[in-house]
């Protein structure tokens, strides 16, 4: 905990560093959070396809990060989070030239039954 779960359209890859962006994502989630860095974790999904709107002028493109948290956060430090992770996917494509980027993020609490390990053979 927190899971981060990046999805983002093929055209984004020379745009998007995804390490930088993950890096600095960790450092804004533990201080929102008031968590461990070491206790965030990203996964990034290159999408090959994906379609906005009407899908006719080929510059639309995707990123959708969907975060995972520990329950009891409030409603206020959800939206926060939000707003903040927004902001810095589009900092993170601003490179982006010639693309209209689509930026969405949601933000959601892990179910009961999640459980974690972390084990050092």
């Amino acid at each position: 905990m927190p899971h981060a779960g990046v999805d983002y359209s093929d055209s984004l890859t020379g745009a998007f560093d995804r390490r930088a962006f993950a890096l600095e994502l960790h450092a804004l989630v533990a201080e929102i959070l008031d968590t461990a860095i070491g206790n965030c974790k990203t996964r990034f999904h290159r999408l090959e396809e994906s379609v906005v709107g009407e899908g006719t002028d080929g510059r639309a493109v995707v990123v959708h990060v969907e975060m995972a948290i520990a329950r009891g956060r409030t409603a206020q430090t959800k939206s926060r989070l939000t707003r903040a992770v927004l902001e810095l996917v589009e900092r993170h494509t601003a490179k982006a030239t010639g693309l209209e980027v689509h930026a969405s993020v949601d933000v959601r609490d892990l179910g009961e039954a999640y459980t974690k390990s972390v084990a050092t053979p």
